[in-house]
């Protein structure tokens, strides 16, 4: 009869030093424009935008007139509910009796309980690396489009909309896109970077982030290149690469000038086997520095958790009856909030 009474589940501080220890997921717009977190326990982020005093000219009043009142504060409150995801796997013991690749026979080969410990580890790093793509497809989806569609099998389709101005969406047509005769690179981002600054809680950019096929036409731009020319006063901070870049899902391309830098980006996700890019290899989506981004995080729905606000809460359990299959899920309540979407545009 086989002794279970040195087998115990892994606690939950043994489950989070675990996921501490793996590798990051790359996280191009998170990194980027969500440096801020904020976690709480209601079912919804509130958020409360005071409208800057803008510039209201002082009416003129005679002398002796009684005086005009011009003060004026507003504020709106903008209300998101976040997401929910709970991947969920069982831990199937006859895997814990088939060596794993990787490993050598010999005397130091693992015991079953030491591959079954490695599987495991393995499904906390699927779950986390699943969980952490979906965070930054919500950061992407919130800069690119404004708007985020949260859906699943078990819930209706719901729209996370972060009310950006409907001008920051530009939808070029034929004879106004990029490598069209009479097109200018140039005065396309020098009117989308204006448009920015003077947008409601706007504000100016300072990175151009490009699909691959935006990039093709955008190096060799003959406006571009004209710029570039060294024997012209005033263009030293235009330097656009022309030639091959290394690989990789995001890279470096150049400045344009006025602070803006230009990176290339190609990341992916795949749904049930479908590789779907992050951004369309054609868009162009300006972003600047007030978008101040927030990582928010809502309450854990599990007693074990105590209902807290974690960004990522792992557990393990095995459920009664005769066969014994651990069962390991990982739930999280994301939602990446753009707190000033007018700050980006596509």
């Amino acid at each position: 009869m086989a002794d279970f009474d040195h087998y115990e589940l892994w606690d939950t501080h043994t489950l989070l030093g675990v996921f501490r220890e793996l590798d990051i997921v790359p996280s191009y717009w998170l990194d980027l424009l969500f440096p801020n977190e904020m976690s709480f326990t209601d079912e919804y982020v509130d958020l409360e935008k005071i409208p800057r005093a803008g510039r209201k000219l002082a009416p003129f009043v005679a002398p002796m007139a009684q005086g005009r009142a011009i003060y004026e504060e507003g504020a709106r409150v903008e209300r998101f509910k976040p997401g929910y995801v709970k991947p969920s796997d069982p831990v199937s013991p006859l895997r814990a009796l088939t060596r794993r690749p990787g490993t050598l026979l010999g005397p130091n080969a693992q015991t079953p309980q030491a591959r079954y410990d490695a599987v495991k580890a393995d499904i906390l790093q699927y779950h986390r690396v699943a969980i952490e793509r979906l965070w930054e497809w919500m950061a992407a989806k919130a800069i690119i489009d404004g708007k985020v569609v949260i859906e699943g099998k078990d819930m209706p389709q719901r729209l996370v909309d972060f009310g950006r101005a409907a001008g920051h969406t530009v939808v070029l047509g034929v004879g106004a896109r990029w490598g069209d005769a009479g097109v200018s690179i140039l005065d396309d981002i020098q009117g989308w970077a204006d448009m920015m600054h003077a947008a409601e809680f706007g504000g100016a950019p300072n990175r151009i982030t490009v699909g691959i096929d935006a990039w093709g036409v955008m190096r060799r731009d003959a406006e571009i290149l004209a710029e570039m020319d060294l024997t012209r006063r005033g263009n030293a901070d235009l330097t656009i690469k022309t030639g091959l870049m290394t690989t990789g899902e995001v890279r470096y391309g150049g400045t344009l000038g006025g602070g803006i830098e230009v990176w290339v980006y190609r990341d992916y996700y795949t749904v049930n086997g479908s590789v779907t890019p992050f951004m369309s290899p054609k868009d162009i989506v300006l972003t600047g520095p007030n978008v101040q981004g927030y990582r928010c995080f809502s309450a854990i729905v599990d007693v074990h958790a105590q209902f807290q606000p974690l960004p990522i809460f792992p557990r393990d359990y095995i459920p009664e009856g005769d066969v014994a299959i651990e069962q390991i899920v990982t739930q999280s309540a994301p939602l990446m909030v753009p707190v000033n979407p007018n700050a980006t545009l596509k």
